[in-house]
């Protein structure tokens, strides 16, 4: 499959994944219901408040859990492993590019093979608060869960 494609069909089927779950409506008092509303206001502030790079390292998943075994995985280093497709990332503005060097193949002998030349692929990447964002690939909007 080509990679793009691959990409955007693990992107969307984990978005297609967190419609399908039901949402558990429960009464909520008004006095928790208060102090509920201020803290998503407090941990966006602090989310805005550290930079997009530190935020995004870490382990995401773009499915609705990260019971799953899509999680893209972005080290500090700047090395990526993104479901098996491992390399380097970078972040320039709110854009991130990822630069793909290898890729795992549960069905070669050898596990992972070299792509050569890198694939790369950019994206843009939105903060919605401390442990949730955006990703748009090709026009397709996609969202990200901290792990």
């Amino acid at each position: 499959m080509h990679e793009g494609a691959r990409f955007i069909a693990l992107m969307l089927g984990g978005a297609a994944l967190a419609a399908c779950q039901p949402d558990a409506a429960k009464p909520v008092p008004k006095a928790e219901a208060s102090e509920a509303a201020a803290a998503p206001a407090a941990a966006a502030a602090g989310a805005a408040s550290a930079p997009l790079r530190e935020w995004l390292v870490g382990s995401w998943s773009f499915e609705a859990s990260c019971a799953s075994d899509f999680i893209a995985h972005y080290a500090a280093d700047g090395s990526l492993d993104n479901s098996g497709e491992m390399g380097g990332w970078a972040l320039a503005g709110n854009i991130v590019t990822e630069t793909i060097r290898e890729r795992y193949d549960a069905a070669a002998s050898d596990g992972a093979e070299k792509v050569n030349p890198p694939e790369t692929r950019s994206y843009t990447i939105e903060r919605a608060d401390q442990d949730h964002g955006t990703i748009t690939y090709q026009g397709r909007k996609v969202p990200m869960l901290r792990c």
